[in-house]
């Protein structure tokens, strides 16, 4: 009896057993396959330090992609080497950044990460230029990952012998905060530039106009040129103070301009300091200005064929016009003779030139020891007042004095002696002629 009892009981377990293993799913009955576990990869991602960029700034962003650990109290495919088919693995990551609605120009294109296991890290780099109008605040850019994973290894084959693994193609779009911060940013209006002629000084003007988000105290604008040598800036700082959104304030700077700069433009920039909110000290973006050098005023000089004879002196005239972009004032021309050609008066007002104008002056020069045949060095200047009132003095011209004697009656009239005892001769004649006129007329 006590047999009969434990026969049937064995016979209960065995049918029992017999149904778990019919009704399991094929993974528990086969001991090395599964179907669908409902695990996959989870993954986020983390920013490391704080991105915080102002409009214009290069920016480099490393962001930490994490593919979570999973506890499972289920060996996945006991039967396979360990993690060979594992559902959590991220297979063929690819990362693709894209701006979305951040004011941002990306420079990353899309990166394969690989696979990610469950609890690996992969550090990704994103490299990019914040807009310059960018508006300030917290904007997003998008990380859109694809990747595939595998969700079953169902046994395939007549004694099921053979493993074909399904995978399942994945999409996921992960957000990344950046922040843009809020700056002073210049912008030079009105620009006017005066008297930026060479040899003397000059001012440029204009307007600077706060077109960015951020209100700075003790601003301070300077106008500084690429080239320090051919420019030198004598009063170039404006002190501004508080500098709010849309506030506008004149600038004024004084340029020295090295002598013979030629005409035409020169790069500068306009930059400036400020202290924000928190008491930092931040510089401004620069500013592109050119400074416009004019020619100023120059001065052609005309006096053709000016000849004296040995001894004698002439009246000459000569010309002087003004070829130059600027006026001058109080204009008045020098000639410097030496000890041959000796000037009688060496000055002559020319008053006020403008551009294109012209004036002629007289001189009477003489030359008491030069020698016929000869050409001798007569040469002039203009000395005149810029458009702000400096004395300016213009580059030499020679002119050139040609001594030759003289001939046929320009022989006997330019020789005084000559003509002199011309003249004693003709009034003893006369004398004579007279006296015996008078003798003949007493008889």
């Amino acid at each position: 009896m006590r047999y009969f009892a434990l026969w049937r009981c064995t016979r209960l377990v065995a049918a029992l057993l017999l149904c778990i293993t019919l009704s399991a799913p094929p993974c528990l009955a086969l001991g090395y396959t599964y179907i669908d576990t409902g695990l996959e990869p989870v993954l986020s991602a983390q920013v490391v330090g704080d991105p915080k960029y102002y409009p214009g700034d290069t920016f480099t962003i490393t962001v930490v992609l994490t593919n979570e650990d999973q506890d499972t109290s289920v060996q996945i495919a006991p039967l396979l080497a360990p993690d060979t088919y594992d559902p959590r693995t991220a297979l063929g990551l690819v990362v693709s950044p894209w701006a979305s609605d951040a004011p941002v120009s990306l420079k990353t294109p899309p990166v394969l990460a690989g696979d990610i296991r469950p609890g690996e890290k992969v550090p990704l780099t994103i490299q990019g230029t914040v807009d310059e109008e960018s508006l300030p605040g917290t904007h997003s850019i998008l990380l859109n990952l694809t990747y595939r994973y595998i969700y079953a290894i169902p046994m395939t084959g007549a004694e099921y012998t053979t493993i074909q693994p399904l995978y399942r193609e994945m999409s996921l779009t992960i957000p990344v905060g950046i922040t843009i911060k809020s700056e002073v940013r210049p912008v030079l209006l009105n620009v006017q530039q005066e008297n930026l002629i060479p040899g003397t000084q000059g001012y440029l003007t204009g307007e600077v106009k706060n077109v960015g988000h951020a209100t700075g105290s003790e601003v301070v604008f300077s106008v500084v040129p690429f080239d320090n040598v051919t420019f030198q800036v004598v009063e170039g700082s404006t002190y501004i103070g508080r500098f709010e959104p849309g506030q506008t304030a004149p600038v004024r700077v004084r340029i020295a301009v090295k002598d013979h700069t030629e005409a035409g433009g020169y790069p500068a920039v306009l930059q400036g300091t400020y202290r924000e909110s928190d008491g930092s000290t931040r510089t401004t973006p620069a500013v592109p200005v050119g400074i416009t050098v004019a020619k100023g005023a120059e001065f052609r000089v005309d006096s053709p064929g000016i000849v004296i004879s040995p001894g004698g002196t002439a009246l000459i005239n000569v010309s002087y016009s003004n070829t130059g972009d600027s006026p001058a004032s109080n204009a008045e021309a020098r000639i410097i003779g030496s000890q041959v050609i000796v000037p009688a008066e060496d000055s002559a007002v020319l008053g006020f030139l403008g551009p294109g104008e012209t004036r002629t002056a007289q001189f009477e020069i003489s030359a008491k020891s030069a020698i016929s045949g000869k050409q001798y060095p007569l040469d002039t200047e203009v000395k005149y007042r810029d458009g702000l009132g400096a004395l300016m003095l213009s580059d030499r011209a020679s002119l050139g004095v040609s001594v030759q004697s003289p001939e046929g009656t320009d022989a006997v009239t330019g020789n005084p002696a000559l003509m002199i005892a011309i003249a004693g001769v003709g009034v003893i004649i006369a004398y004579a002629g007279w006296s015996v006129w008078r003798k003949h007329k007493n008889q």
